[in-house]
Order: structure tokens, then sequence, then C-alpha cells
């Protein structure tokens, strides 16, 4: 099983980053059965471009 890490957001999404890849993946490229080995807290970040903000008018 490959290792990831649990990371939880401010906006309250989830995602999963690899720690490590296993031998099967390297050698097949076909994920297997996530093994999660650590949690990670970014409460003061959303998970990604935030859509409600607004250009910097100049």
């Amino acid at each position: 099983m490959c290792d990831y890490t649990q990371v939880h957001y401010k906006c309250s999404h989830l995602r999963y980053t690899v720690r490590a890849w296993c031998t099967r993946y390297q050698e097949t490229q076909k994920r297997c059965q996530p093994n999660v080995v650590a949690i990670e807290y970014r409460l003061d970040e959303n998970c990604g471009p935030s859509k409600m903000s607004s250009p910097s008018i100049a």
C-alpha cells in the first residue's frame, strides 16, 4: 500500500497527498489501496485558488 497524508483545509475539504509510492505502484503504475500514515491541518489555507476573491484594482 502507498503511504498518504490526509490534509484538512480551512474550507473543510480534505486532500490526500502521497508520501511514498509502494513497490507495486513503481512497477505497474497502478494505484493500490491508500494507507494514511499522517494527518496534517492547514486551517489557514483553502484547498485551491479562491473563486470569491476579486482582482486588485490599480
